[in-house]
């Protein structure tokens, strides 16, 4: 039933995506061979980058979402379809953290979007474990620029030891404006260099470990940020 689903997904995603999108995708030179554990991280300016990456990219990616998107009559169907994992944002949620680094263990690719959402103006809501769905400002963070990542993406790249493939998105928030317009919106998915693996001293503790991760997302997103142009590198300018 979910490689039915997927296949229709695909059948009506792939045209559809080329109707109002005019996609261009550098740097598939960089792309790992298949069967390496991988963690593929993007920006999140919009939710477009989710199929972007799912229908482009030569993998089996699942995406690790916030719950949100199982709340959405079609992101649930798409999430279910391409084994999606949710993840409740603010709040203490293991299981999820133990698919995810399942996923990695078998040899598979996990994407993952370290800013955490696409509008920062709902964090601290959902740091406050507040569940944000059907609030607006979840479609497009315009002007597309990034915000600081959240510690989730780099203490998976730790705690698994699997490299890291930085991708960005240039262009999707502004697809829906232009539909309006009746026009195509060109878009650009950017492929960087696999980095990592990525590694913190045992040995710290506490106050000490969190900085270290934190840095260590730090350096995920400044990955992400030489794929932009300048103007979109927000606080990793």
């Amino acid at each position: 039933m979910k490689f039915l689903t997927r296949l229709l997904a695909y059948l009506i995603g792939y045209p559809l995506f080329h109707t109002v999108m005019k996609i261009r995708v550098v740097g598939r030179e960089n792309l790992p061979p298949k069967g390496e554990p991988l963690i593929l991280i993007c920006n999140h300016f919009s939710w477009f980058e989710v199929p972007l990456l799912i229908g482009r990219l030569p993998y089996k990616i699942v995406i690790l979402g916030s719950a949100e998107v199982w709340q959405h009559p079609v992101g649930k169907w798409l999430a279910w379809a391409f084994d999606g994992i949710s993840i409740h944002r603010g709040q203490v949620d293991r299981g999820p953290l133990k698919r995810a680094l399942a996923v990695l263990a078998d040899g598979g690719v996990l994407g993952i979007f370290p800013e955490g959402g696409i509008d920062p103006g709902l964090r601290p809501l959902t740091d406050a474990g507040i569940n944000v769905a059907g609030l607006p400002g979840q479609t497009a963070r315009i002007p597309g620029v990034l915000i600081q990542a959240r510690p989730g993406a780099a203490y998976l790249a730790v705690k698994s030891g699997a490299r890291v493939l930085p991708t960005a998105v240039t262009g999707a928030e502004y697809v829906w404006q232009n539909l309006r317009r009746w026009r195509r919106t060109p878009v650009t998915l950017h492929i960087g260099a696999p980095f990592g693996p990525l590694t913190v001293d045992p040995h710290l503790k506490n106050t000490a470990k969190r900085a270290a991760i934190n840095a260590c997302g730090d350096e995920m997103m400044r990955h992400i940020a030489t794929l932009l142009p300048p103007d979109q590198r927000g606080y990793y300018a």
